[in-house]
């Protein structure tokens, strides 16, 4: 069932991006003299478990086809137990990235993210469970997609696979982001 809703969500937006990009006039893009783009993603998931998300970045175009960029995260996450306490916690860090538009708004995209979160874990001399703060490395890798909304704007969806996904991990693969961009 989650895998047919993941699909339906991931048609849904290709679409939406495909529609939105198509009545654009050609040449749409950023203006030569702006290199900084700023932009992110909101989130939000409600019900057994509640994710709530903020991610601003801050990129810099190297080239037309080339940006790299640095961005922060944070997201309060809580799931509720029919049978047990509740698990809640805040994960926050940082990442940075780089894009590389393979040709005119479909693009490569590798990161490196660092994240930090609370986990459970047995404390080996008392035999109790401590909840205690981690650091978690991902390494995602990927490819999007850039819908332009405007001379100096940009929707984009991007699809990225964590490559040392473990039960440690925040994330599940795939990871599928929806984020803006705006030229500066």
């Amino acid at each position: 069932m989650m895998k047919k809703r993941f699909h339906f969500l991931f048609v849904c937006t290709g679409i939406f991006l495909f529609f939105l990009n198509t009545g654009n006039i050609r040449g749409q893009g950023y203006d030569k003299d702006n290199r900084w783009l700023i932009g992110g993603g909101l989130g939000a998931q409600f019900g057994t478990i509640t994710l709530i998300e903020v991610s601003p970045t801050v990129a810099y175009r190297v080239t037309d086809r080339f940006i790299p960029g640095i961005g922060l995260t944070y997201q309060y996450y809580k799931i509720n137990y029919d049978n047990g306490p509740d698990y809640e916690t805040n994960i926050y860090g940082g990442s940075a990235y780089a894009r590389y538009y393979l040709f005119r708004d479909f693009f490569a995209h590798a990161e490196f993210m660092l994240l930090s979160y609370e986990r459970y874990e047995l404390d080996q001399q008392s035999g109790s469970w401590d909840l205690k703060r981690v650091t978690y490395p991902t390494a995602l890798i990927g490819g999007g997609y850039r819908a332009w909304i405007g001379r100096n704007a940009a929707a984009t969806i991007t699809v990225l696979y964590n490559l040392n996904e473990t039960i440690d991990s925040p994330y599940t693969n795939p990871i599928v982001r929806i984020g803006f961009q705006v030229g500066l």
